[in-house]
């Protein structure tokens, strides 16, 4: 049996298209982020661009829709980190991120000062 060159062409140009791990792995996009640190529990809507290994972008709290922009970010491979500045009674602080991206979710460690927690987030379409 022959395959007619169009069809193989036509093949290979869907394979070639399709999505690798690679661009799976991608934290560019809308990412709804649920985080605990100590007994405190917040959720999160982050908007991140990503350029080369450098993550930008801006995540909104939950109930306020206050904008914490990212002072730094980066994606390594599955590695993912972010950080941004946050307050609360008064004080001024770090919230740092770092977790491992999954396809569609992620989760990792959260380091504020004197405390720590965990985040899983979940792409949004």
């Amino acid at each position: 049996m022959r395959t007619h060159p169009s069809i193989a062409f036509t093949g290979l140009a869907l394979v070639l298209a399709t999505p690798t791990h690679a661009a799976e792995s991608d934290a560019a996009g809308t990412w709804r982020v649920h985080g605990q640190v100590s007994a405190f529990a917040f959720d999160l809507t982050c908007r991140f661009v990503r350029k080369d290994g450098v993550l930008s972008g801006v995540c909104y709290d939950g109930g306020t829709n206050k904008p914490h922009r990212l002072t730094r970010g980066a994606v390594s491979g599955d590695r993912v980190s972010w950080t941004y500045q946050s307050n609360y009674l008064l004080k001024t602080f770090d919230a740092a991120y770092s977790g491992t991206l999954a396809g569609d979710s992620m989760s990792g460690d959260i380091v504020v000062p004197g405390n720590h927690g965990h985040f899983t987030a979940v792409r949004q379409p």
